[in-house]
């Protein structure tokens, strides 16, 4: 059953800069689904779930597993909230206690909230490999932290540090000029520079619809490729909550599974869904809805081989904290602190997988 009473508009894809770990003045609260989660029917469970964007179609598979009654099947009743640049962050809404879970776009500003006193327990991620990129054009492209040296390069104020990150990965000193640019990725068409910071799922399709490129005409590098994977869209709640409602929790899991899996058979239909329903009063456009959809589902699902949604703290100990580190993070908590694979596990389990 679909409920939307506190849809927000629009994120400001300054999540991209999200390479400042951003302190979030937050105490952790708890509780249980119970205390105010029971459909007026009597027989679901709400969850309340704050999103970290908008409700488009980055949310395809949730729009799936929501219309097609799989969270109802699971005896739950999903109160989606959506986020926006005017609206509050996930991890504001749930430590308030306005949400149950959060899904959060970025793994490096989520992980700057634990300094705040926030006790948190991951989930899952939806993305396998966060979207964050470096787009070039063809005519000089960028692959390695090599191609960077002595260029000009664009970007979101802020992201400086993943520039900067890339080469001391490399084995290299910073050797570059940053100019300050928007998310409007017409200055790396104008030629103002070599390397733009992009989301792979957003402003190469700018290059497609707007200026009728072809993927042949532009390169898209991404992080990951530069030695900064990260997980993204993390799924995680207030670490009472989770332990106290670890029900709830493999049932959401398990419901989203289902909707993920779908999704990548045909992403024209959560894209469709995402214009017409879940962000009907958005003015999406289906086009490049669709596209987006199709692009985010090989982050979804990976590279590393393992199962959808999973955390691998060895993965997170060694290359990403590695990143992290090298873009100048430090003091983070360690990942076995506060992901917990077990409620996947279990809904995987129950799903006969």
């Amino acid at each position: 059953m679909r409920r939307l009473p506190h849809l927000r508009r629009s994120r400001a894809a300054a999540a991209l800069a999200a390479a400042a770990a951003v302190g979030i003045a937050l105490a952790g609260c708890s509780g249980t689904a119970s205390d105010e989660s029971s459909d007026a029917s009597g027989d679901l469970d709400t969850l309340r779930v704050s999103l970290g964007w908008i409700t488009n179609t980055e949310w395809a598979g949730f729009w799936i597993a929501d219309h097609e009654g799989y969270y109802e099947d699971a005896g739950l009743d999903i109160d989606w909230i959506g986020g926006g640049p005017n609206a509050p962050t996930t991890a504001q809404t749930v430590a308030s206690g306005e949400a149950d879970l959060g899904i959060e776009p970025s793994l490096q500003q989520w992980l700057g909230t634990f300094a705040d006193g926030n006790d948190w327990t991951a989930i899952g991620a939806l993305f396998q490999n966060s979207p964050g990129a470096l787009v070039s054009l063809a005519s000089d492209p960028v692959e390695s932290a090599e191609d960077l040296v002595g260029a000009t390069v664009l970007g979101q104020e802020g992201t400086q540090i993943n520039y900067d990150a890339m080469f001391h990965l490399a084995g290299l000193e910073p050797d570059y000029d940053f100019i300050p640019v928007g998310f409007d990725i017409a200055p790396l068409v104008d030629g103002q520079g070599k390397a733009y910071t992009a989301y792979s799922t957003n402003q190469p399709i700018m290059l497609e619809e707007q200026y009728g490129m072809s993927s042949d005409d532009y390169v898209v590098t991404m992080y990951s490729d530069l030695g900064l994977p990260l997980y993204g869209n993390i799924m995680y709640g207030d670490s009472d909550f989770v332990s106290e409602n670890g029900d709830l929790i493999e049932r959401f899991l398990a419901a989203s599974i289902r909707g993920w899996e779908e999704n990548g058979e045909d992403p024209a239909v959560g894209a469709g869904l995402a214009v017409d329903e879940y962000g009907a009063d958005l003015g999406l456009d289906l086009a490049q809805q669709t596209r987006e959809n199709e692009l985010q589902q090989d982050l979804v699902v990976g590279d590393y081989g393992d199962p959808m949604f999973t955390m691998n703290t060895e993965i997170m100990d060694g290359a990403m904290y590695d990143g992290l580190a090298a873009a100048g993070f430090a003091d983070l908590p360690a990942p076995e602190d506060y992901v917990d694979m077990s409620y996947l596990e279990a809904a995987y389990a129950d799903l006969g997988e």
